[in-house]
């Protein structure tokens, strides 16, 4: 009899021990982590924006971790031998600019030697229909010879000696348009007219080609 008490009182030890085991575990799991035990979230003001300066400190999260760089340069990095400087690229640079204004006012001023020459508007072939070589100008933004600067949606047309706000209508592949002359141009030899790009749109023009046009009566 005794030693059945002691087996059965033993068992119920085991029994409460074991129950106290899994309570306890369960009661660990259930605990939120303190405050301490959670890293605290990376500012998305740390993180380094695009284009900033590779010269600048890395950018560093709250916690003092270093943020790395999206394009490290490699340890054996080294400049190509006889690579130029920024300084003489810059040199360089300038130096093409200045060629360029150059050439630029050298056209410009041929361009205004050739007016001379032209043949004057009221001695222009003007009855009838006439075919001569157009193009088109789109350089928005800049000023015009009759005043105003070019629009996108401007109509128009620029011709070397006609008279500005002169009407002439322009008929190409089955379409016709009558615009006023509000530019001088174009300078290049073979070419009479230069239609807007809003002219050139309408018109279907594809850019440089042979457009029929009268002075719109």
């Amino acid at each position: 009899m005794l030693p059945l008490v002691a087996g059965l009182a033993a068992g119920c030890a085991r029994s409460d021990q074991g129950a106290t085991r899994t309570i306890t575990a369960r009661a660990v799991a259930a605990d939120p982590p303190t405050p301490s035990s959670v890293a605290p979230p990376t500012s998305t003001r740390d993180v380094p924006r695009p284009g900033t300066s590779p010269d600048r400190a890395p950018a560093v999260t709250r916690t003092g971790r270093a943020i790395p760089p999206a394009h490290p340069v490699p340890a054996a990095f080294r400049p190509a031998r006889g690579a130029p400087s920024d300084a003489e690229v810059r040199a360089q640079l300038a130096q093409l600019d200045a060629i360029q204004r150059t050439e630029h006012q050298r056209a410009l001023s041929a361009a205004a030697a050739s007016l001379a020459g032209l043949l004057p508007w009221s001695m222009e072939p003007r009855s009838g229909t006439q075919v001569s070589v157009a193009s088109v100008f789109r350089d928005y933004g800049l000023g015009l010879a009759c005043g105003g600067l070019l629009g996108r949606d401007q109509l128009g047309v620029a011709h070397k000696t006609a008279p500005c706000g002169t009407l002439i209508t322009f008929t190409y592949a089955g379409r016709s348009l009558t615009v006023p002359v509000i530019d001088r141009g174009p300078y290049i030899a073979g070419r009479e007219w230069d239609l807007t790009g809003a002219t050139a749109a309408a018109l279907s023009f594809p850019g440089l080609a042979q457009i029929q046009w009268s002075v719109a009566r």
